[in-house]
């Protein structure tokens, strides 16, 4: 049973991972207006990660444009520790941290 949340817990690690890299090497587009966030993860996930601090809001140059913007690897970041949060019960979290102490 743990098993399975513990394959969870590692994929979406490996999605993280991947996410800051291919921001790293300058391949993720990082500049997403705040109404192309919304229409992605949808507007209560978008207010709910900004509260919880998991993205920021950044101001943007274009103001044609809206006057912020959000950053995609952040969005994705925040995407996976969601799934994290609720697809692995904090009781499996825990005793999977026990076992590997």
């Amino acid at each position: 049973m743990g098993e399975r949340y513990l394959e969870t817990i590692i994929a979406r690690s490996m999605r993280i991972g991947t996410i800051q890299t291919l921001k790293a090497l300058g391949l993720l587009t990082e500049v997403v207006t705040i109404t192309q966030a919304e229409k992605i993860y949808s507007k209560r996930l978008i207010q709910e990660w900004r509260k919880k601090a998991w993205i920021k809001f950044y101001p943007a140059q274009n103001q044609t444009r809206g006057k912020y913007y959000v950053k995609m690897s952040e969005l994705e970041t925040a995407s996976s520790m969601y799934d994290i949060q609720n697809k692995v019960p904090d009781n499996i979290i825990k005793t999977l941290m026990d076992h590997a102490l």
